[in-house]
């Protein structure tokens, strides 16, 4: 203000302000000689009472931002940091969102629900980057090494780190980065602390879909007991999220076959598929840290991390060839009733209409467990760690696809048509469609083999099921000496050996579904009363979920070629990693520089296994007419 006062006075001539300084010299020295001697004579006359001061707490964006700069510059590595700060004001779900605000790093998002799970730095891809949880390398539940970072919440970790070169002292390291996330360390944050976050959302918000909803959910609570010795640290997750309903219209490529009518030749729309995609996505994570330090030498960690996610998506729809069969048991139809336009039948009902009421459901569920201990002695100028971890990741897949409607050998005389309306050649999306029968009453759309496509009533198609299992177990242990203090050219040094045991397997069963009971034509009632609207036709359909329908309603016959078999497979790994390194810093001229020089030793023992297909003897998909055999590869 006094700089906006100034700048509004009148200017006056530079010599006539040189004049008036040294008049106003003695009086400033006046006036603080005076105040001097009162305060002289105040001193003298009274002791000075005693003064409460009190705490001004700021805060702002400029820790978070000193932290990571801090976390960047005492690392003798290149690397990329986010501190808890900025985690917390985030509004990422997963650690995946989170690391993509790094340079270098970005998100890559599953193509079924969104989600972001796989990370990419320099553009390589997500299998090339390890994964650490508190320095120790994690299970995956992917196919691959790669992990996914969607069963990590953001809000239960302290910090996270992207090593974007090598360091002899990481296990688990990637080719294109090693990311190590960080759990909080209750004796290390210093004060109770419990701070909880609670949202809401709604999704598809004027989509023209129906609007969803969801909400997220997080609780930390920190602090420490028994004079500071003892410390806990316990944070709870939750995210669900519903999109209410996705509709979808597919015109099979714009087909406009032609067809006959009243001996001309005419073309009509050929064939539709109308569904309404409804996807859920829920995870439950949760962290419990115990740390204990009764002295200055001694103190000992243990953790625990816990996380579950299902994530499904489900097809409820009709779909259909309007004027043709697609099947040995769909008939070709007949155009009645048609008005023609430029050579298309812009309306008209077509007889033998045969249509599949699709219950396509999905699914996976992920679970992810992971234990440490760690324990710490210093001694002199060394430090002696000892590490134990545990690490378990499970994924069970469930892809359900179901066909019902008229069963096979329904005399032609008791199928339904359909009629349409609006079509000028091109709107293929805006044709009216209505089928005679009501394929909402279960008594209509029954499941079962509707068009024939596994080849007839000797092998019957009522759908197709693939319920793949991935496990990944990894166990380990490290030892470690750290000298802090300089040694020769070193600042500091450290040397240690870690053993790691995996195991990784894929398994799981893949192929036809048929009735159970019954022979090829089989049927059977669709359980439940639910229905739904199929897409935008706006033709009602029964829905159901057919998860855990297999060995109740369905047996499965199943598919063996050599693209099937060569999924399943089981991978053992030992690995041994002896390391050294030793931290620098100093100048180089009037230059400053750190780093790290550093070796590590790495022994792998690797055993495989998996399918071998006999190809010169198959002749089918089936286990009788495609022979094969589990082989291993030894040790490599």
């Amino acid at each position: 203000m006094a700089h906006l006062t100034a700048a509004r006075a009148p200017r006056q001539p530079h010599s006539r302000r040189l004049h008036s300084l040294p008049s106003a010299l003695p009086i400033a020295r006046a006036c603080a000689l005076l105040l001097l001697g009162t305060q002289l004579a105040q001193a003298q006359q009274a002791d000075p009472a005693p003064q409460s001061l009190e705490t001004v707490v700021v805060t702002g964006i400029r820790k978070s931002i000193e932290d990571s700069i801090a976390a960047k510059r005492n690392a003798t590595s290149i690397v990329e940091a986010v501190s808890a700060e900025d985690i917390g004001k985030l509004p990422d779900v997963t650690v995946a969102e989170t690391l993509s605000r790094l340079a270098g790093v970005a998100t890559q998002r599953d193509k079924v629900n969104g989600k972001a799970t796989g990370v990419s730095v320099r553009g390589m891809s997500p299998s090339f980057n390890g994964a650490l949880l508190n320095g120790r390398e994690q299970a995956s539940t992917s196919d691959s090494r790669s992990p996914e970072f969607d069963l990590f919440p953001a809000q239960l970790t302290s910090s996270l780190l992207v090593y974007k070169t090598p360091d002899a002292s990481l296990v688990g390291q990637g080719l294109a980065s090693t990311i190590d996330l960080r759990t909080i360390r209750p004796l290390d944050y210093g004060k109770r602390t419990i701070a909880g976050g609670f949202s809401r959302e709604r999704i598809g918000v004027e989509s023209g879909s129906d609007v969803g909803s969801g909400h997220r959910a997080n609780l930390a609570y920190v602090d420490q007991f028994a004079d500071r010795t003892l410390g806990v640290a316990i944070g709870l997750s939750s995210f669900r999220e519903d999109n209410g309903g996705q509709q979808r219209f597919d015109n099979w490529g714009g087909w406009l076959p032609e067809v006959q009518y009243n001996g001309q030749t005419v073309k009509v729309p050929g064939g539709f598929l109308a569904e309404t995609i409804h996807r859920k996505s829920d995870r439950d994570a949760a962290t419990l840290t115990l740390q204990y330090k009764p002295n200055a030498n001694f103190k000992t960690t243990a953790d625990v991390l816990y996380s579950r996610g299902h994530q499904s998506e489900k097809h409820t729809g009709i779909e259909g060839a309007v004027p043709f069969g697609t099947g040995p048991y769909d008939p070709n139809g007949d155009l009645t009733n048609a008005t023609i336009a430029n050579g298309f039948a812009t309306s008209g009902t077509f007889s033998n209409y045969k249509a599949d009421v699709r219950n396509h459901m999905y699914s996976n569920k992920d679970r992810l467990l992971s234990l440490g201990l760690n324990s710490e002695l210093r001694m002199g100028d060394w430090r002696l760690e000892g590490d134990l971890s545990h690490s378990r990741g499970v994924k069970n897949l469930s892809n359900f696809e179901t066909t019902a409607g008229q069963p096979g050998n329904t005399p032609n005389a008791q199928l339904g048509s359909i009629s349409f309306s609006g079509f000028n050649g091109s709107n293929f999306g805006d044709v009216k469609y209505t089928p005679s029968l009501n394929y909402a009453d279960r008594n209509v759309a029954l499941l079962t083999d509707v068009d024939g496509w596994g080849g007839g009533p000797n092998s019957p198609q009522a759908g197709y099921v693939s319920l793949p299992n991935i496990t990944d177990t990894v166990d380990s242990v490290r030892v470690t000496a750290h000298l802090d203090n300089p040694w020769g050219w070193f600042d500091g040094a450290r040397v240690g050996l870690n053993l790691t045991s995996r195991k990784k397997a894929r398994t799981g069963e893949e192929g036809r579904l048929y009735l159970l009971g019954g022979d090829g034509y089989a049927s059977a009632k669709m359980p439940g009363t639910e229905t739904a609207v199929a897409g935008p036709s706006g033709i009602m359909v029964a829905s159901w979920d057919p998860t855990g329908s297999l060995g109740s309603i369905y047996g499965i016959t199943r598919w063996v070629d050599q693209t099937v078999l060569s999924r399943d497979w089981t991978v053992k790994e030992k690995v041994g990693t002896a390391y050294a390194i030793g931290e620098l810093s100093g100048t180089l001229g009037s230059v400053p520089y750190s780093g790290n020089v550093g070796v590590q030793l790495v022994y792998t023992h690797q055993t495989g296994s998996g399918n071998q297909v006999d190809l010169a003897n198959c002749k089918g998909i089936t286990v009788e007419t495609c022979p094969y055999s589990v082989r291993s590869d030894g040790a490599s």
